[in-house]
């Protein structure tokens, strides 16, 4: 008998220790030590064997640390392990996701609707065939997400894209139209309505949706550019003419802007429509500034080869030099991304989804690195 509470004693012992070292790893992580928390974590498996409690633990520190390789190669051992919980999946399809292995994030994403109908999970799935181009199917998944959360105006742009793209302006106007309803101000759907109606010749309404975001504060772009499109097609000259400056001055990139000027200034018999040919001209021409260029390549090269920090610090330095490199706005997030420093990528995504128009590809990164931004932090509370 006393031999026997002895065993019971020891192995209570063993499990007090055991719950110690993991509750030292949980510390190690909340300081974001995921080496020593890892090395911890493979001492602790080595003397008692891969549970998987510790599994979980280790998959969650190289999944933090943006270790996608290992994160991945531990997930698949959990979900094989244990096929009912559900996180380890989500994990999986997020990671795939994140490494544009769409078909495998979608594969995922669909065992997981099938026992859960999570409306994240649907949006993501649509994203993923909207990444392969596959917008039957992209279009699918968008409306059932919006079925389950009807005000949301990250997947209602994307699905107003596709449609858009369809030149099914009715639908995206009907849609607009009763998102805006409930919601007048919404600075994400107002533009899509504002394309929805300009593309229908609604140049009046178009206008007045353009003309309410600038009242909201958007002094973007996309505001005079079409500001500036629906002053020409009703006419006004003059005021096309205003609005294309002040979309020039607020990304000289487009040369169509400046030839457009230029012939708006040429039909009216004004003076000065030479200047702006010849800015068409100079940037039809190769660019001058090798130095912005060079410190675009280097920040590509940076990017390519995982050296986040250096990328960072070209895109800034080409920033200095040609403020309107939008790109660039995007690129900063994504590096920030991949440090996990999620406030900051937000940030950054959200100067990029001011600078682009809406319908973009630019407009659409932005979109969805806000939308994966805010889901991360929102975890994190």
């Amino acid at each position: 008998m006393r031999c026997r509470v002895s065993l019971i004693l020891f192995f209570l012992s063993l499990a007090s220790l055991a719950a110690q070292d993991l509750t030292a790893v949980r510390e190690l992580k909340q300081l974001w030590k995921y080496d020593e928390a890892i090395a911890s974590l493979t001492q602790m498996m080595a003397e008692q064997g891969p549970r998987a409690e510790l599994l979980e633990e280790l998959a969650d520190c190289h999944y933090q640390s943006g270790n996608a390789v290992e994160a991945l190669t531990q997930y698949s051992l959990l979900a094989d392990m244990q096929p009912q919980k559900l996180l380890y999946k989500l994990r999986l399809m997020n990671l795939l996701y994140r490494g544009k292995q769409y078909e495998g994030a979608i594969g995922y994403g669909r065992d997981i609707l099938q026992r859960d109908s999570i409306t994240q999970v649907i949006s993501m799935v649509g994203d993923a065939f909207n990444q392969l181009e596959r917008r039957d199917s992209a279009e699918w998944y968008y409306r059932r997400a919006l079925a389950r959360r009807p005000h949301n105006d990250a997947v209602l742009s994307k699905l107003s894209n596709i449609l858009l793209g369809r030149v099914q302006y009715d639908e995206v106007l009907a849609l607009t139209d009763a998102f805006l309803a409930e919601d007048p101000d919404n600075l994400t759907i107002l533009p899509v309505r504002g394309i929805a109606r300009y593309s229908k010749q609604q140049y009046d309404e178009a206008e007045a949706d353009f003309l309410h975001m600038h009242e909201l504060g958007d002094d973007g772009y996309a505001v005079h550019y079409y500001l500036g499109l629906c002053a020409q097609k009703t006419g006004i000259l003059r005021d096309a003419i205003r609005e294309f400056g002040l979309a020039w001055q607020r990304d000289s990139s487009d040369v169509n802007v400046a030839l457009t000027i230029g012939q708006l200034i040429a039909d009216s018999r004004q003076s000065g429509w030479e200047e702006w040919f010849e800015k068409a001209l100079t940037r039809l021409q190769p660019d001058p500034k090798a130095v912005a260029a060079a410190h675009q390549n280097y920040a590509i090269s940076a990017y390519k080869n995982g050296a986040l920090d250096r990328c960072i610090a070209e895109y800034n330095k080409l920033l200095e030099i040609n403020p309107k490199h939008y790109a660039a706005y995007y690129m900063i997030a994504q590096c920030y991304e991949y440090k996990k420093d999620y406030k900051t990528a937000l940030s950054w995504y959200k100067k990029a989804q001011a600078a682009f128009a809406s319908g973009t590809r630019g407009r659409e990164i932005a979109d969805s690195g806000v939308e994966r931004m805010t889901e991360e932090l929102f975890m994190r509370e």
